[in-house]
């Protein structure tokens, strides 16, 4: 059994996919968008939102949608964690997925581990980054 990570947003599901591309590197290997048949049971504008977008990274596949509905994202109760095992590594997936976000716990050293460092995406996302 595998457990992946679905990301629900406001409408910015296609730049927080890029974004965490870009961060994270992996294939960007899916993003479809609301464009549904004629008859498809969807809510009236939701044509440019994104129905579903796939990103494939070494062991991990992080998924994504927008909410066709409107009722918004909203991200609690749960942290996306990165462990590595590379300390300079860890600096740069924190300092990327920081940019134009919220660090919550600076990136340094810990007792518990090398390195840790807490921050929430310009998306809001809560990520937490591990060096073991």
């Amino acid at each position: 059994m595998k457990v992946h990570p679905y990301l629900t947003f406001d409408g910015t599901t296609a730049e927080a996919m890029t974004f965490y591309q870009a961060a994270l590197g992996g294939e960007l290997t899916m993003m479809m968008y609301s464009d549904m048949p004629s008859g498809a049971d969807i809510p009236e504008g939701a044509g440019e939102k994104v129905a579903h977008a796939r990103l494939e990274l070494e062991n991990i596949i992080l998924q994504a949608s927008d909410r066709l509905d409107g009722s918004g994202a909203g991200f609690k109760g749960f942290d996306l964690q990165i462990d590595l095992s590379d300390v300079e590594k860890g600096r740069a997936l924190f300092d990327a997925l920081a940019e134009g976000g919220d660090i919550l716990m600076p990136y340094g050293d810990v007792f518990w581990a090398r390195a840790f460092g807490t921050l929430r995406d310009k998306f809001g996302v809560p990520w937490m980054i591990h060096v073991g």
